[in-house]
């Protein structure tokens, strides 16, 4: 062969050699493990190596990647994060796997198939709203949505929520998701060891997370009522003006044991609490006081005290709940409630800013048969709960 042709033949083996390891490296790929010295750190997110050059790390460009043959490198240009500037020694590297180093730093990294995501994650029957089983006194909800998005909220006993948003993949030949974001818990690859119309089992580190199928189907009468809608002063009355009516219906009650539902932000799944109203009438003094009290499945906490006699609520005709105001009477009606049937007078109203709609049974002053408040929290959180009369114990 002349010297010309084998320096050609050579040159295209160089080109072809440089093309499959840039087809090698090119793709996503997710880095799982990074080590410097004793300290690793786990940081889960898409580095994109695109073919045309550019570097994308979680969807956003942050600069450039060459390949170096000669030295088996990868030259990483970046202004907006020093991590991912240099030149970066390949010390493994297979259809699956990538490992580079730089200096005492070691990246691991698994290849990751977006392109088929849509599609793989569709053949999971996993969208939906989840309870994940847990030792603590607290309520984890998993809300799984399709192509790629959930969000994980926890509403912890002692009042007060957090909620973490991320994206998913199913891997169908490893059967497999890996949850990108989120918390701790879920965070990462689990295995699918089961998945049913009501019940999952993912398998992480050994450790098994039992997710069971929230039901939607309690109804949620949101309040559209404006302050707009109530005439400057009302001339509607409460059923329960009489006092002596007050205290002759509640000195036969020991206590009212309600149910309380929360809607969790971002779902259409509640959670559930008992609350306890502790009833004392003094009748020669003219004064009712409750004791108030929320059960979980761990603690029993009383978070307020109502007492109406002396000067104490006497111009309050809604007790034992707060006056609404504005408010207006907006119709009597009959409702079914756990603890039975009773004829109400149905007021909406202000609380501050909360919108209320208070059902209150016209024969028993002092007891609702139900309560929905819906108020706006911080970062514009919509706050909502409905209240139902469970038993009234004499």
């Amino acid at each position: 062969m002349k010297k010309s042709h084998l320096l050609i033949a050579i040159f295209i083996l160089f080109i072809g050699f440089t093309n499959a390891q840039n087809e090698k490296i090119s793709g996503n790929w997710l880095l799982t493990k990074v080590e410097q010295g004793d300290e690793v750190d786990n940081p889960l997110f898409t580095q994109n190596f695109k073919e045309d050059g550019k570097m994308e790390v979680m969807d956003q460009e942050l600069g450039t990647w060459k390949y170096d043959s000669e030295n088996e490198l990868i030259t990483m240009q970046s202004t907006e994060v020093k991590e991912f500037d240099g030149n970066f020694k390949i010390i493994l590297i297979t259809p699956k796997k990538l490992q580079l180093q730089q200096g005492s730093v070691k990246l691991y990294y698994a290849k990751i198939n977006l392109a088929d995501k849509e599609k793989n994650n569709a053949s999971l029957n996993i969208e939906g709203e989840w309870t994940i089983e847990n030792e603590l006194d607290q309520t984890q909800l998993l809300k799984i949505e399709r192509p790629d998005t959930f969000l994980i909220s926890i509403i912890y006993s002692g009042g007060g929520s957090a909620a973490y948003k991320g994206t998913w993949i199913y891997n169908p030949e490893e059967k497999s998701i890996l949850f990108l974001g989120g918390t701790s818990l879920i965070k990462g690859f689990n295995t699918v060891k089961t998945i049913s119309e009501n019940k999952f089992i993912l398998e992480k580190n050994g450790k098994e997370i039992i997710g069971k199928k929230e039901s939607t189907a309690k109804p949620i009468e949101r309040l559209t009522f404006t302050i707009e809608d109530f005439p400057e002063e009302s001339t509607d009355s409460s059923p329960w003006q009489d006092f002596d009516a007050l205290l002759n219906e509640l000195k036969h009650v020991s206590h009212l044991k309600y149910k309380q539902s929360k809607l969790i932000p971002n779902t259409s799944s509640f959670t559930y609490n008992t609350l306890l109203s502790k009833i004392d009438v003094n009748s020669e003094e003219r004064r009712i006081s409750l004791a108030n009290l929320s059960i979980t499945k761990k603690d029993t906490m009383q978070f307020s005290e109502r007492v109406k006699g002396d000067l104490y609520n006497q111009y309050n005709d809604f007790f034992p709940q707060e006056e609404l105001g504005p408010f207006k009477l907006v119709t009597t009606e009959t409702i079914k409630v756990p603890a039975g049937e009773f004829k109400c007078e149905i007021f909406e109203g202000f609380d501050g800013d909360a919108k209320v709609k208070y059902w209150m049974i016209i024969d028993k002053p002092g007891i609702y048969a139900k309560i929905i408040r819906e108020d706006i929290g911080l970062f514009d959180k919509v706050e909502y709960s409905i209240i139902e009369l469970e038993e009234i114990k004499k």
